[in-house]
C-alpha cells in the first residue's frame, strides 16, 4: 500500500474514533437535557462542570457560565464534516460503490456504528488498496 493510501486510511480511523466518541457525548447530553431537564455548564457559579436547569428560552442561565451542551453539538458537527472528508478519501481511493460511501457516512450519525463500520471498512479498504498496489 502506498504512503498516501496508508495516510488516508489512518486519518479515517482516527476521525471515525473521535467522531464516534463525540456522538456518544452528544447522545448523553441529550438524555440529560430531555429526560432530566438539565444542561451541562462550566464556569461562573457552576464551578468546573455541573448541571443546571435547562433554560427553555435562553434566560436563567448562570452568569459567566459556558453552555457545554451547545459546544458538544458544535464540535461534533465540525468533526462530522472532517469524518465525511475522510470517508470520501477512502471511498475514492478504493473505488467503492456509492452505497458504501453512504454506509460509512452513517457512522457519524447513528451512535456506536462508527466503531463497527470503521473496523469492517478499514479492513476492506486496506485489502483493496494492498491488492491494487501489488498489481502495479
Amino acid at each position: 500500500m502506498n504512503p498516501t493510501a496508508k495516510s488516508a486510511l489512518s486519518f479515517y480511523k482516527v476521525s471515525s474514533f473521535i467522531t464516534g466518541i463525540f456522538l456518544l457525548l452528544v447522545v448523553t447530553e441529550m438524555v440529560i437535557k430531555y429526560a432530566f431537564g438539565q444542561t451541562i455548564a462550566s464556569g461562573g457559579s457552576v464551578g468546573l462542570i455541573g448541571l443546571v436547569p435547562n433554560p427553555i428560552d435562553g434566560t436563567g442561565f448562570p452568569t459567566g457560565a459556558i453552555d457545554i451542551s451547545k459546544w458538544l453539538l458544535v464540535i461534533h458537527g465540525n468533526l462530522y464534516v472532517v469524518y465525511l472528508f475522510a470517508d470520501f478519501r477512502i471511498w475514492r481511493m478504493a473505488e467503492l460503490k456509492f452505497k458504501d460511501f453512504i454506509v460509512i457516512a452513517m457512522g457519524g450519525i447513528v451512535p456506536l456504528t462508527s466503531f463497527f463500520i470503521e473496523r469492517s471498512y478499514s479492513k476492506k479498504v486496506s485489502d483493496i488498496l494492498s491488492k491494487a498496489g501489488a498489481s502495479k
